[in-house]
């Protein structure tokens, strides 16, 4: 009887082996797809730094065009005034005239120019807002992720210590049986 009871023991303990080596593997499966989200968590953090590093310089840049455009938007009236009061004096001052109106389409060209770029770095700015809003749902979406697989380790060490603690009380009952 007693080599019954030792061969269902061995048998019991064979089979909790098995068990516990089935839920170490699991364990490290899940270990690795939460290091592997952990590296994409990371990534996108660096990517949104970077975004925001860029927007606030691309902001900054949008500042200063316009205090340009503002700038040349004076320079502009400025001329344009001084082109009509030149129109009035034209038989006296053809030369002066001829220099304003160079004046002026160089204003122009630049204004043209500085419009096109800052049609440009708004649209930067709207689809750089756009990605920010994207990039922020992935973040919550990660976050989310991220506490589930912190919820199912704690489950899966909660469940590794009884394991533990129930080989634990199996080995001492074979200790004590022999």
């Amino acid at each position: 009887m007693s080599s019954d009871t030792d061969a269902r023991l061995g048998e019991i303990r064979n089979e909790l082996a098995l068990i516990l080596e089935a839920r170490v593997s699991e364990l490290m499966k899940v270990m690795r797809q939460t290091e592997q989200t952990t590296r994409q968590i990371v990534s996108t953090e660096l990517e949104i730094t970077r975004y925001r590093h860029m927007q606030e310089q691309l902001g900054e840049e949008l500042s200063e065009l316009s205090e340009e455009v503002e700038a040349l938007n004076v320079r502009t009236r400025e001329v344009r005034d001084q082109h009509a009061s030149i129109r009035k004096d034209r038989d006296r001052a053809k030369e002066d005239l001829q220099q304003a109106e160079r004046g002026v389409r160089e204003a122009d060209s630049e204004v043209e120019t500085l419009r096109q770029r800052l049609a440009t770095l708004t649209s930067e700015a709207e689809s750089l807002q756009a990605e920010n809003v994207d990039l922020k749902a992935r973040i919550r979406t990660l976050e989310e992720n991220v506490a589930r697989m912190r919820k199912l380790k704690e489950e899966l060490m909660s469940s590794i210590s009884g394991l533990t603690a129930q080989m634990a009380g199996f080995t001492n009952l074979d200790g004590g049986g022999r």
